[in-house]
Parts: structure tokens; C-alpha cells; sequence
């Protein structure tokens, strides 16, 4: 006879004894133990695991009762995914809170302990791991001027793939690069993917660029220091991530979005469905992406062609030749 899988939730015994039970004409618990070659005690054991999962029952003259398995296992696989829900629930809520805990416990240390240093200096061996926890465990948005492409963290396996993750999570995503990527070949495609991940990209004279750094919430920012090889450091005080927030804010006003026919593929699709009157839903379909990834791209496409409306995102592109 071939192997049965083993039901979810159930021990081997009780999988046994449940089995039998389904398949055998009504009998007492006695008589099922004979037949298993159980001890009675035994049986009355697994029994008692059977009635708490409700997939058995004792009725008159102690005749073992089981009803339809889809009745039966259906209840306990209801009762199993709503409790694996409220535990999804609690991660959740617990995940969510990990900033504020670490907050708590900054301000917990420097009022009882030693004092949390303004600044760590991290080498470049461990930057990728620094960047992709930050990416991991902070909240809000994440920053980045990049003085030049093609070296940093932010080529770390790794740490690309906590950046999609983010960007498919809807976290808002913001670079500012140098005008002399564009001429860097393989500059296009790796713009165009992050592009697609949702990160939204400005463009900025070489000149005008004068640090590199990337803001995490507010869980800190990495700063690259001067020089070949040299050190990062991560700076936590708020009124030092202010600051650069601050300055991102100028750097990205003073900036501009690429605006040409280089646009990507999947975003002319885009705005060629949206000119023929699709609704996001249907795009969304059409496009094989899901509703909120469509949402935010249009967002995205509306802030880089400067337009309030989706009417002024179809004048503008228009006017650039991107779609009839």
C-alpha cells in the first residue's frame, strides 16, 4: 500500500487512528485499539486529540462518530489559517514597531548608560550589510545622491534586492544622479530597472554634486567620506538627518527628471493605454503588473513631467513626443 502524506496539525497517530476510523464500519474505541493492535490506553490518548481538533467524537454505547473530512479537516484548516493570520498580524505590528523600540532604547541609554556615539565609521567591507539593514529596519522614505555609478554598497546583491522589496512595498524611493552617467552605456538599462522598481530619478550638473550620502527614514545616514577607499559613516542624530534632508530637498528642486525619448518601454506602454482611456484596473490587466505598482508609476511619471493632473501628464508627454 502506498504511503499517505501526513495531514497538517495531526501526529502520526492521530493521522492513523483518524484514517481507520474513516474507513472502518462504526465501532467502539475498544474495538478500534484491537484492530490498530493498540493498547486501550493508547487509543483513549489519541482519542482525546482527535475530540480536541473535533475531527472525532464518542456517541451512544461509546461508538466512534467522524462526519465528512471536508467538514471536518475544513474546521480545523479554518481554525489553523485564522490563527496564522493574528500571528501575521502580531509580526506585523512587532516589524512596525522596531524604529520606535530602537528609539526608546537610544534614549533609554543615554539616560542610564553610555551614550550613543553622533557618528560610526564603517568600513567599505561592511557597508552593503550597514546599507541593506538600514534598508531593512527603518521607516519612510530613502534618500540617495550618488556622485558617481558602478561601485558602492548599493551594487550588493543584497542590497538590491531589499531595494525592489521596498519599492514593491510602496515606500518612496528618491535618487539624484550626475548629468555624466548618461554617457556611461550601460547607465540606460540599470536606470531603467530601478526606474521600474519605482524609484524616482533627477538628474543634477556634475558640479552641483559635491557628497554622496543616502537617508534612511529616520534611522540614519550613511555618508561616503573623501578619497579612494575611504571609510563611511553612519550618522543617527536627528537634527544631523534633518539637515540633509534639507539639503536632498534643494538638490532634488534644483534637479531634473530625464525627459526625452529614452523613456522605458513598459512606461510608453503606460501612457499609451492611459491616452486610450484604460482605467487602472484594465492597464494593471494588460500590463500583467499589479493595481498599486500601476498607481504608483503614474504618480511617478506625473511628478517627473511636473504635472498636477493625469490631462496635463497626456499634454506633456505629448508635447515630448513620447505618445501620439
Amino acid at each position: 500500500m502506498n504511503a499517505q502524506p501526513q495531514t497538517v496539525g495531526l501526529s502520526a497517530e492521530a493521522e492513523q487512528l483518524y484514517r481507520h476510523v474513516l474507513r472502518s464500519a462504526p465501532a467502539t474505541l475498544p474495538e478500534h485499539a484491537e484492530a490498530l493492535g493498540w493498547q486501550v490506553r493508547q487509543a483513549q490518548r489519541v482519542m482525546a486529540d482527535l475530540e480536541r481538533m473535533r475531527l472525532a467524537r464518542r456517541v451512544s454505547d461509546d461508538l466512534v462518530k467522524v462526519d465528512d473530512p471536508r467538514a471536518g479537516v475544513g474546521r480545523l484548516l479554518d481554525s489553523e489559517e485564522a490563527d496564522l493570520d493574528e500571528r501575521r498580524r502580531q509580526l506585523l505590528g512587532l516589524r512596525e514597531s522596531l524604529e520606535s523600540f530602537e528609539s526608546d532604547y537610544r534614549r533609554g541609554l543615554q539616560l542610564s548608560g553610555p551614550r550613543v556615539p553622533p557618528w560610526e565609521q564603517v568600513a567599505p567591507s561592511e557597508a552593503a550589510s550597514v546599507v541593506e539593514h538600514l534598508s531593512r529596519t527603518s521607516r519612510g522614505p530613502i534618500l540617495q545622491v550618488t556622485t558617481e555609478v558602478g561601485t558602492g554598497p548599493a551594487h550588493d546583491e543584497a542590497v538590491r534586492r531589499r531595494w525592489e522589496e521596498a519599492a514593491g512595498s510602496g515606500r518612496e524611493l528618491r535618487a539624484i544622479f550626475p548629468l555624466s552617467v548618461l554617457t556611461d552605456p550601460r547607465w540606460h538599462s540599470s536606470a531603467q530597472q530601478r526606474a521600474r522598481s519605482g524609484e524616482q530619478q533627477r538628474y543634477l550638473a556634475d558640479d552641483a554634486i559635491r557628497v554622496e550620502f543616502g537617508i534612511f527614514g529616520r534611522s540614519g545616514v550613511m555618508l561616503e567620506e573623501a578619497g579612494q577607499d575611504a571609510d563611511y559613516l553612519l550618522l543617527r542624530p536627528p537634527a544631523i538627518i534633518d539637515a540633509f534632508v534639507t539639503l536632498f530637498d534643494e538638490l532634488w528642486r534644483r534637479a531634473e527628471p530625464l525627459l526625452s525619448r529614452d523613456a522605458s518601454a513598459q512606461d510608453v506602454k503606460l501612457l499609451e493605454l492611459l491616452s486610450l482611456g484604460f482605467k487602472d484596473e484594465a492597464i494593471a490587466r494588460q500590463m500583467g503588473l499589479g493595481l498599486r505598482t500601476v498607481r504608483r508609476r503614474i504618480a511617478a511619471l506625473m511628478e517627473e513631467h511636473g504635472s498636477d493632473t493625469r490631462f496635463q501628464l497626456g499634454l506633456a508627454v505629448s508635447r515630448r513626443g513620447l505618445v501620439d
